[in-house]
C-alpha cells in the first residue's frame, strides 16, 4: 500500500524504515490494508461535513496521521471504520469550530435531467446556504443520518453522546433549516 504508506510520517526517515517482517513493518502493513478500503468514504464524509474538497483532504489526512499514531490502541482491528470514521467526524468538528465561514464546493455529479439542473441547481444552493446556519454538532449528526444514512443510535456510539442528545440536535438542525429554506423562497412541510 505505498500510497497510504507515504501519507504515514515517520520521523525517522526513509533510510531507517522498518526491515521486511518486523513488527514495525507488520504495523504498516495491517494499518495500510485496514485503512485503505477506507479513504473514499473518509473523504465523501469529510467533504460533506466540511462543504470543500480541499479542506477534505486536510482533514482525511489529519485523520489518517492520527489513526496511525494511536493505532497500537486499537484493540479490536474489526472496528476499525467505526473508530477512523469517529476521528474523521472528530477533526472535521474542530475545524468547523475554528472557522467563521463555510464555503460549499457542489459535491458529486448530478444524475438528474437537464430540464431540471437549474430549479435542483437553485435547491442545492438553499441546501448549502441551510447548513452553512448549523453549527458544527448539528451539521455532523445531519450528514450521518441524511448523507451516510446512519441510525440516531448508531450516531450516538459514533459520537459517543446520548441518543436522545443527537434527537434533540437533528430536530434543531431540521427546524433551522426548514427556516432557511422558506426564507429563501422554498415552500416547506412543516
Amino acid at each position: 500500500m505505498p500510497d497510504l504508506i507515504t501519507v504515514i510520517e515517520d520521523n525517522r526517515g526513509p533510510e531507517t524504515l522498518p526491515a521486511e517482517g518486523s513488527a514495525e513493518a507488520d504495523k504498516r502493513e495491517e494499518f495500510g490494508r485496514l485503512a485503505a478500503p477506507e479513504l473514499s468514504a473518509a473523504y465523501q464524509l469529510a467533504a460533506r461535513i466540511l462543504g470543500n474538497r480541499g479542506d477534505a483532504e486536510d482533514a482525511v489526512n489529519e485523520a489518517v496521521l492520527r489513526a496511525w499514531g494511536s493505532f497500537d490502541r486499537l484493540r479490536d482491528h474489526g472496528a476499525f471504520r467505526p473508530w477512523l470514521t469517529r476521528i474523521v467526524v472528530n477533526v472535521c468538528r474542530n475545524d468547523l469550530r475554528h472557522r467563521r465561514v463555510l464555503q460549499i464546493d457542489p459535491l458529486g455529479e448530478d444524475d438528474r435531467p437537464a430540464a431540471d439542473s437549474f430549479e435542483g441547481g437553485l435547491l442545492r444552493d438553499g441546501v448549502a446556504r441551510a447548513l452553512d446556519c448549523l453549527g458544527p454538532e448539528q451539521r455532523v449528526v445531519v450528514v450521518l443520518r441524511y448523507w451516510n444514512d446512519l441510525a440516531v443510535d448508531e450516531i450516538a456510539r459514533l459520537l459517543r453522546v446520548p441518543s436522545g442528545t443527537v434527537k434533540w440536535r437533528l430536530h434543531a438542525a431540521n427546524r433551522r433549516i426548514k427556516t432557511e429554506l422558506s426564507r429563501l423562497g422554498w415552500e416547506v412541510e412543516r
